[in-house]
């Protein structure tokens, strides 16, 4: 698959079926997730990757108690989180079927590599860190390319995907699970799998609608001719 087919390509699977990803595909996936840059190279990643069916279970029961209250905080209409076949587009759909995920990967930032500044974090008693200063781009600036790289390695080899920041609602619990030490910050995770649910086209806004030329006010022009800069 070239690289245009799998990023236009590539969707948000929810629902998936139970069957497992065979190891060598789930090992490709992850070593593209290895290969995405990041900040001065300090590739400073950590995967956790879940695939024993218990413990899948037992991350379900705890992010299903830590999402109930979301609804009534979303800021968009109901309306609004639909895909152009009338899908819903929230969480739950992932949630319910979570058991069924072949794999989860839990994306760490391990501040033993990705530190960049003196002073940028201080120790807490507990051992967790605690920023201190601002971070431009923040740890997902690392992390987040990792996963996408992830995902379009998934989907060229037949492999389904989700990125999701939902365990950040519950990350104390899961680093307690999974034994991931304190220090450790949970930034997203990756579900992984064969989807089990028909996608329709997705739903994107037009370039001229979210891109700008030399200017906010001058909207950019997929045909040079239209360009007005």
């Amino acid at each position: 698959m070239n690289v245009f087919d799998a990023i236009y390509g590539l969707r948000a699977t929810r629902v998936y079926e139970d069957r497992a990803i065979p190891p060598d595909v789930l090992t490709r996936i992850l070593e593209s997730g290895t290969r995405a840059c990041s900040s001065g190279n300090t590739q400073p990643w950590e995967f956790v990757v879940v695939i024993d069916r218990e413990r899948r279970r037992q991350l379900q029961d705890m992010l299903s108690t830590a999402f109930a209250p979301i609804d009534a905080e979303r800021a968009q209409r109901k309306e609004q989180l639909v895909d152009s076949t009338g899908r819903p587009v929230t969480g739950h759909a992932a949630i319910e079927n979570l058991h069924n995920v072949a794999a989860i990967v839990f994306v760490f930032w391990n501040p033993d590599r990705g530190i960049r500044m003196q002073g940028e974090y201080e120790e807490k008693p507990d051992g967790t860190l605690r920023s201190t200063r601002p971070i431009p781009g923040g740890r997902g600036s690392s992390l987040f390319p990792a996963c996408q790289n992830m995902m379009l390695a998934a989907h060229a080899l037949g492999v389904s995907s989700l990125f999701t920041t939902f365990f950040g609602l519950c990350a104390a619990e899961v680093k307690e699970l999974l034994h991931v030490p304190p220090r450790m910050f949970l930034e997203s995770a990756v579900f992984l799998g064969y989807g089990a649910e028909p996608l329709g086209k997705p739903k994107r806004k037009p370039l001229a609608e979210v891109a700008h030329l030399n200017d906010w006010e001058i909207p950019y022009a997929a045909d040079p001719a239209d360009r007005l800069g």
